[in-house]
């Protein structure tokens, strides 16, 4: 939980851009690292949930959520990696985004019906295009370089 709240405090004041603006490319790293960062540890929160019981417990789900959303935003643009901007020009990968985006949403609206099975149907959606654009772009996968 703290964690989750580290990551949104520091992924919040990371971007100045307005919230209509389309998120810029990550310039202080590359994908990767808002993977690794970022990314695994929300949605190991959406993968972990158990069995929330209070408003509060719905909250770390929807902040990770949330996380995962503005993260996958983020890496649509490219990053520092000498791949990253390769990647974020390519159709496949902005189609695994979309997917991880949309899953995302679907999460957040299953979050905020306090709907578990459709949480739980939501992360299932989500899981496909994270492992599929793994073995298509991540280095240690693929064998390319970061």
């Amino acid at each position: 939980m703290i964690l989750i709240a580290m990551l949104l405090a520091l992924f919040a004041t990371s971007t100045s851009e307005s919230q209509d603006a389309e998120p810029a490319a990550i310039t202080s790293g590359t994908i990767m690292d808002v993977m690794v960062v970022t990314i695994t540890p929300a949605t190991d929160v959406l993968w972990g949930v158990d069995d929330p019981q209070t408003d509060e417990d719905w909250q770390v789900l929807d902040d990770a959520a949330v996380i995962v959303i503005e993260a996958f935003e983020r890496t649509r643009n490219g990053g520092a990696g000498p791949n990253d901007n390769t990647w974020a020009a390519d159709e496949k990968f902005l189609a695994y985004i979309d997917e991880e985006i949309a899953a995302s949403n679907a999460a957040r609206a299953a979050i905020a019906a306090k709907d578990l099975d459709a949480l739980f149907e939501a992360g299932d959606a989500l899981y496909s295009p994270c492992e599929n654009c793994h073995i298509d772009y991540n280095p240690a996968v693929s064998g390319e370089e970061y």
